[in-house]
């Protein structure tokens, strides 16, 4: 592991470096930490030295939750994540660590990582320019970079010690996933890994409820109505191992052909990944809303 993870990766801040979050948040045992943010979300004006949240309007157009139940969800990650790396990897949580969060945001998934590792290994990636602005003014420390729809990141290979990747393969289609799957495990350090979350039980368990009563929670639950002819179908594909997707436009940046509803079950992964090794898989709607993957990049 580099010893100066920025030394190797481009964008990284010119000297003098900001703040390391990390010496201020390290003591706070996870109970507190988790305490902090859910607190802070719910009266963000309270806390002026936490890094802030953008508007109710931002937070619901990128990932549909907002404040608390949005920290709660990538809280929840956190724990699942680090809990797997524990007792199933066998990779132990050190600071030191370089760590990318693919598809970023507005740094939801970063800053409950702040207590974790140094600031300076931490990076974020998004699509959406405008996005990636926001970020970098919420969280000044952490180094953020903007990627094409289809094209290769701007880090080197064996950039990163653990990548997560959290609700973007809920969404795009089978070509796109594999060409960031494939990115993303070049620029992961060999025995590195990789978080990433997609549709499961938890999309089926909402498409039951939109097609029988066609009512919907959420707007963007039409697009399961638009994109699938019937529960029936949908299921049994999910459990017969087939990638599945529907296409909804995702905007200027994400054409229907590339973004909409997209269910990655267990078997098509192993069955067609190669160089990674799948560690841990968790599909419980109880614990997680989408399913997560936890998979180590061959040493």
């Amino acid at each position: 592991m580099s010893k100066d993870p920025l030394r190797e990766i481009p964008g990284a801040p010119s000297s003098p470096r900001p703040a390391d979050l990390y010496e201020r948040f390290c003591a706070l045992s996870d109970e507190d930490w988790e305490k902090l943010w859910v607190e802070h979300a719910a009266a963000p004006d309270s806390r002026p030295d936490l890094p802030g949240f953008p508007s109710e309007e931002v937070q619901r157009r990128i990932h549909g939750t907002v404040f608390e139940r949005a920290m709660r969800g990538a809280l929840a990650l956190r724990y699942h994540a680090f809990r797997s790396l524990r007792r199933v990897v066998g990779k132990p949580i050190v600071p030191d660590m370089r760590v990318l969060d693919f598809g970023c945001g507005w740094g939801r998934v970063l800053r409950v990582l702040l207590k974790d590792f140094h600031t300076s290994g931490l990076h974020g990636t998004d699509l959406d320019p405008e996005v990636i602005e926001l970020a970098r003014e919420l969280l000044p420390e952490v180094s953020f970079a903007v990627n094409d729809r289809l094209s290769p990141l701007v880090y080197r290979d064996r950039s990163f010690d653990l990548i997560f990747v959290n609700s973007v393969f809920s969404h795009l289609a089978e070509r796109n996933f594999w060409f960031w799957i494939e990115e993303l495990t070049r620029v992961l350090e060999p025995g590195g890994v990789l978080v990433f979350t997609s549709w499961g039980q938890g999309l089926l368990d909402i498409a039951k409820q939109v097609f029988e009563s066609k009512t919907l929670e959420y707007a963007w639950q039409q697009n399961i109505l638009d994109a699938f002819p019937s529960y029936d179908r949908l299921r049994d594909s999910y459990l017969g191992g087939e990638f599945i997707f529907g296409g909804a436009s995702g905007g200027a940046l994400l054409p229907e052909t590339d973004f909409g509803i997209a269910l990655v079950p267990r078997r098509y992964f192993e069955r067609n990944a190669k160089g990674l090794i799948l560690k841990d898989f968790l599909d419980d709607p109880q614990q997680f809303t989408q399913t997560i993957f936890v998979v180590q990049k061959e040493a």
